[in-house]
């Protein structure tokens, strides 16, 4: 009964310390994100890449290519979970990119402010 318990025990304290270090690395607010309003330029499933075409630091307009790895937080248009199937080459995207790399992607209309609520979720019989 005793080896059960500390066990048990044992287990609770590594996974509550998993869960306290996956915490961090989902932060969708960071300082250092740069958010860019961008159009899908390719997609290449095969080597997990997405080229998208933006404005730059320079205010010029740029084609960047980010490499999709599993930290990349991709949504839909409703703010659920999306995969690459779901983007296409000419699709208007906000991009959100930290120290050159990836970290989201979502739909975004052109012009559109941002919305916080894109990414809530909507309660039973809420339009």
């Amino acid at each position: 009964m005793l080896r059960v318990a500390l066990c048990s025990a044992a287990t609770l304290v590594l996974c509550a310390g998993l869960l306290r270090a996956d915490d961090k690395s989902t932060k969708s607010t960071n300082k250092n994100d740069k958010k860019h309003e961008a159009t899908i330029v390719k997609v290449d499933k095969a080597n997990g890449n997405v080229t998208v075409r933006m404005k730059g630091e320079n205010g010029k307009e740029e084609e960047k290519t980010f490499k999709l790895t599993g930290d990349v937080r991709m949504w839909d248009s409703e703010g659920r979970v999306a995969t690459i199937v779901f983007f296409r080459s000419g699709n208007d995207v906000l991009v959100v990119e930290r120290e050159g790399k990836l970290v989201e992607m979502k739909p975004h209309q052109k012009g559109q402010k941002e919305n916080a609520s894109t990414n809530k979720e909507k309660k039973p019989g809420e339009k």
